[in-house]
């Protein structure tokens, strides 16, 4: 009998219920063990409609319940770092939601108790699994469009405000840069396989709570290489990619959120256009079936935590550059220790 992984699951947010529980169930190696929430009954309540095989009464009970392998964290982002802790010193490994922290001085410290714990630790960014992003990199790789010069990348929507989303929170992690503009400067690190050196940001603040409802970011790479990277709150539906090279442009409409249907990549060359189709494909189940093999299998993550902790001192430079009004160079900011958040 194949090997499985039993998941718990902290918090009954949305994201769980709408992809990664689905993802488990479809998945060929993991098991929805168990659920814990704020309220209890809430937790027993999604114990019996999706199937898991517990609920529990708190947090911490399940992290520490033997019976669980592997702990799913989809909290608000201030508790990122807290409960990813909890879980990898009790022996769990853990998939944390994006972003995985508030800044880059608290992910590193989750690196820390994995690597104490001998666990595995990732940041779940679900689009690194769809095919469409492994052929987008590939045709990059292999100079489809020539030598990369730019990358354009944007998520935005309109969020209606309600009042006790934790995104309208700055204390807890709220803004459309925590949220999605995270993602943005995922992919541009990893469309030019290297780590920004300077980033300059500028935001929209909301006055009334306080949180970024906009911002764009001018992240500076290696090389005379630059990324723009757009992130909002109140704007029309994006979840786009377009990457530049000295021959061509490799576009994406859906880099983020493809999960019911099939995709294109846009290739222009000159006055040649060619679509390259791809499939529909389940990237949270994709995401979570790479984690427990490697758990399962004790092999390297694809994407190791040391990536999250390189994103996220780019976005502390981001936050950091929206305060100052200044461009901030991200290797000075992590060699004096620093952080923007």
């Amino acid at each position: 009998m194949d090997r499985k992984v039993n998941w718990g699951i902290l918090g009954c947010a949305g994201i769980a219920e709408k992809a990664f529980i689905p993802a488990v169930r479809r998945s060929r190696n993991g098991v929805l063990a168990g659920i814990a929430a704020r309220d209890e009954s809430r937790a027993r309540d999604w114990a019996d409609r999706f199937g898991f095989l517990r609920s529990h009464r708190t947090y911490q009970e399940l992290v520490e319940d033997p019976a669980i392998d592997a702990v799913y964290i989809p909290l608000p982002n201030d508790l990122h770092a807290e409960w990813s802790i909890r879980a990898m010193r009790a022996g769990k490994h853990v998939l944390c939601e994006k972003p995985m922290a508030m800044n880059a001085l608290e992910v590193r410290a989750m690196i820390g108790a994995a690597e104490a714990a001998g666990v595995q630790l990732m940041e779940g960014f679900m689009y690194k699994f769809h095919p469409q992003m492994e052929k987008a990199l590939a045709l990059i790789g292999e100079g489809k469009i020539g030598e990369l010069r730019s990358v354009h990348s944007s998520f935005t929507f309109k969020f209606e405000r309600t009042g006790t989303n934790y995104r309208w929170f700055p204390a807890m992690g709220g803004g459309a840069l925590y949220d999605v503009g995270c993602y943005p400067i995922s992919l541009v690190r990893l469309i030019f396989g290297a780590e920004p050196i300077s980033a300059f940001a500028r935001a929209r603040i909301d006055p009334g709570t306080g949180v970024d409802m906009t911002s764009a970011a001018l992240l500076e790479f290696p090389g005379g290489r630059f990324a723009q990277c757009d992130a909002s709150f109140e704007s029309h539906f994006q979840s786009r990619l377009l990457a530049a090279g000295a021959e061509g442009t490799i576009a994406l409409t859906r880099a983020f959120s493809a999960k019911d249907f099939d995709t294109a990549i846009e290739i222009v060359r000159g006055d040649a256009k060619e679509t390259v189709r791809i499939p529909r494909a389940d990237m949270f189940t994709l995401m979570t079936e790479h984690f427990v093999d490697a758990v399962l299998e004790k092999k390297p993550l694809r994407y190791p935590a040391d990536d999250a902790l390189a994103n996220m001192h780019a976005i502390d430079a981001c936050f950091e550059s929206i305060r100052t009004g200044r461009a901030v160079v991200i290797q000075k900011a992590i060699q004096s220790g620093g952080t923007a958040s």
